[in-house]
């Protein structure tokens, strides 16, 4: 579903869970589960939806500092949590 472009909330949304944070950690024990051969290319998919993520957000926050700065710094630890 990450793959389609569904944000984590989407995700939780429509596998009955709780939170978007249960869907993102479902997506990495997903994503670890994986053949170590495949795990580059997943990573640098979802890497490049964060880049893309990043521009929404620098865009549509950019009138409320603290919400955009709160929100990179949420995206960072993503990607973070990739390497």
């Amino acid at each position: 579903m990450r793959g389609e472009g569904r944000s984590f909330s989407a995700i939780a949304g429509r596998l009955g869970l709780k939170r978007s944070r249960d869907a993102y950690q479902a997506f990495h024990r997903a994503l670890n589960e994986r053949p170590e051969s495949e795990r580059p290319a997943l990573v640098g998919q979802e890497l490049q939806r964060l880049e893309t993520l990043e521009a929404r957000i620098r865009d549509r926050d950019s009138a409320d500092a603290d919400k955009m700065n709160h929100r990179l710094e949420a995206l960072e630890h993503m990607r973070r949590d990739l390497h």
